[in-house]
């Protein structure tokens, strides 16, 4: 009976550290796309329009761009933390992409959305092991 209430217990305990990575990501999600309408909007205001010089064109045509991509990496992010919801809800979650062992739960409350353990990420970092 101890053996089955401490199984419950770590059961409960891992459900509840999975739901608070999945309520990390998904305010993670809404600050992205929080940033990401900003970062629109700005770029979207600033205009080339009355502009009155080429200086001044330059650097307002450089300020759109910046803004833009920094949404470009957003939106990277934004695709990482959407797939690792996706991966909760399947019960895939914290398991790694490639060698399929656990991934060890420092990481995942390091970069919740992490699909890779540490040895795996180095060997796609490195271009020895193709990103998935």
């Amino acid at each position: 009976m101890a053996k089955a209430s401490a199984a419950k217990k770590t059961r409960k305990s891992a459900k509840s550290g999975l739901d608070q990575l999945r309520e990390r990501l998904q305010v993670q999600r809404q600050e992205i796309l929080d940033m990401y309408e900003h970062d629109l909007r700005v770029g979207q205001e600033t205009s080339d329009e009355g502009a009155e010089d080429l200086v001044d064109r330059a650097n307002s045509a450089y300020n759109r761009e910046f803004m833009l991509s920094l949404s470009g990496s957003e939106r990277e992010i934004l695709k990482e933390i959407e797939s690792a919801l996706e991966r909760i809800d399947s019960g895939d979650y914290g398991v790694c992409n490639s060698c399929e062992e656990k991934i060890p739960a420092k990481r995942l409350q390091a970069v919740p959305w992490a699909r890779y353990c540490i040895d795996c990420q180095e060997l796609v970092e490195q271009g020895l092991l193709q990103d998935n």
